[in-house]
């Protein structure tokens, strides 16, 4: 037996448990794809509508969530799909392989199951190999539909498989992340947490040398992010960018490798530390037993929104040189300099709503993470009501989702008022994010009632986040009616900066979280807890 024995049998069972999982992946970003091209074609038919667009791609939104916008002096439909998808579908890919990687390997170790397995014919590093082989295929398979898909829409044969393969090779990048991070820490959701943060630190290296200079300056080189459009499909393609993910690829898994030959099963590179003998004063109680379990998730998700958000605010600054080098601009946005700099930041609202709705929910779901293990069993056995315990993880995901929404704002604000020199900034980001605040509220209290009611239908409520994303962000591209994208969550609520509050869309999404919560408490003192 070496290292790899069993890597193959494996594979086939990664692929068999997961088999409806990454079939939902592959068939929602190549559809996604496939919608959106025709879309674009017929809704920017014109050289005018062209022109028009291409000049909000080069805004501070466009160059954020487009790239560095190279074909936007002659914006075909080519430079429009690179321009308009490539950073959703990296962050989608980012996010299926990070769980993925994550998945089948420390939370197999975490759950007692990889000892299992290796207690068998199975070599000490035949797991991890697996979960990336199977992540590997199923990036090449989506870049492969989407290179066949573009193909197929009359673009360019050589560009469509440059693209596809710069997205596969980058999916595979960020799978690598995740091999590292699993080696660092003993827990699933540490692991994960500390891939989204590599990702997101890339992530931003990207959109500060992409709005540094025109093309990106050193700084964005550094991130996988940036090799996909690097390449410069559909405008003057050059094929070496691609070069670079093999390398990055080949240095994660080696590191990947050699620190899992260094710590032991089931233990991470960085140990634990030991809690003190007895609970202290603040620790006495289900609420205060749950937000000690989730305080770490919270102030990592907490720094990275705010961070973000701050990074984010500082790029208004950039918009005066956006007017002044695209005259085109001040045709589109009537109002000037401070129209523009209220519509990227209400932009910057709905992703900061984005990240507080995703931690609602997973705040929420660590309720059947408890059950399932037989811990909250456990803890129900003593002088602990449902309703107390079920309450209290409420709360804790009601306060940590609003503390993200907080720090969001402020950030946002603070960086904002920095980059502009105007204070007033700060308290307006404040409001626009407390005008956005129940949605997240909201996804608290649905999660409750499913939870509480009928732990089956959780697929359902991240069907409906993914839906309002989605919608959200691709609804006008895609030319969706306009009753279709209302029901994003996103959009239930009124947008601020630059949109007009209205309290009565605010007071019946309260009134509706309050009822659903209420629901899910009932349900949850009714039902059987789920057995180990």
């Amino acid at each position: 037996m070496n290292a790899l024995t069993g890597t193959g049998t494996l594979l086939r069972f990664v692929l068999r448990r997961d088999r409806i999982r990454l079939s939902v992946w592959t068939l929602a970003l190549v559809g996604t794809v496939a919608a959106t091209v025709p879309a674009l074609d017929e809704m920017f038919a014109t050289e005018a509508q062209r022109r028009s667009r291409a000049a909000l791609m080069d805004t501070p939104t466009g160059i954020v969530f487009g790239g560095p916008g190279y074909g936007l002096d002659d914006y075909g439909l080519g430079p429009m799909v690179v321009n308009e998808l490539t950073m959703s579908l990296l962050i989608a890919l980012a996010v299926m392989n990070i769980l993925h990687v994550v998945r089948h390997t420390r939370a197999e170790e975490e759950s007692g199951r990889a000892e299992l397995l290796r207690s068998g014919a199975v070599g000490p590093s035949a797991q991890m190999t697996a979960a990336l082989a199977t992540a590997a295929l199923v990036d090449l398979v989506i870049g492969g539909l989407v290179a066949a898909t573009l193909a197929g829409s009359g673009l360019a044969i050589a560009d469509s498989a440059a693209y596809g393969l710069g997205l596969a090779l980058a999916g595979i990048a960020f799978g690598a992340v995740a091999a590292v991070c699993a080696q660092v820490t003993g827990y699933g959701r540490g692991a994960a947490g500390l891939a989204f943060l590599a990702v997101g630190v890339l992530f931003l290296f990207r959109v500060v040398g992409d709005m540094a200079e025109p093309g990106g300056n050193a700084l964005s080189w550094l991130s996988p992010f940036a090799w996909v459009q690097q390449t410069r499909v559909y405008d003057d393609l050059r094929w070496w960018p691609l070069l670079l993910y093999p390398l990055l690829v080949c240095l994660l898994f080696a590191a990947a490798y050699a620190l899992a030959g260094r710590r032991d099963l089931g233990a991470g590179l960085v140990p634990p530390r030991p809690g003190p003998a007895g609970a202290g004063s603040l620790l006495r109680g289900a609420t205060a037993l749950h937000l000690h379990q989730q305080r770490g998730a919270v102030i990592a998700w907490a720094a990275a929104v705010f961070a973000f958000a701050a990074a984010f605010g500082t790029l208004s600054s950039e918009i005066d040189t956006m007017l002044e080098e695209n005259p085109e601009l001040g045709a589109v946005f009537l109002g000037g300099t401070s129209e523009v700099m209220a519509g990227y930041l209400g932009t910057m609202v709905s992703y900061t709503m984005m990240a507080a709705s995703a931690y609602a929910v997973v705040s929420v779901l660590r309720t059947r993470s408890e059950e399932s293990s037989g811990r909250a069993e456990a803890v129900l056995a003593t002088a602990v009501s449902r309703y107390r315990w079920f309450g209290g993880a409420l709360v804790v995901s009601a306060l940590s989702s609003t503390l993200i929404v907080l720090l969001g704002g402020l950030g946002m604000g603070i960086g904002a008022a920095a980059a502009v020199e105007d204070s007033s900034w700060i308290g307006t980001m404040l409001e626009a994010v407390l005008a956005q605040l129940p949605v997240a509220l909201l996804f608290t209290a649905l999660t409750a009632l499913v939870v509480g009611a009928a732990p089956r239908l959780v697929p359902l409520v991240w069907a409906w986040f993914g839906y309002s994303v989605l919608a959200t962000m691709f609804g006008g591209l895609l030319g969706l009616d306009e009753w279709l994208v209302d029901l994003s969550a996103f959009s239930m609520l009124p947008l601020l900066p630059g949109g007009e509050f209205e309290a009565a869309p605010v007071a019946v999404a309260a009134a509706v979280a309050v009822a659903a919560a209420a629901g899910g408490l009932l349900g949850f003192r009714r039902r059987d807890l789920l057995p180990v």
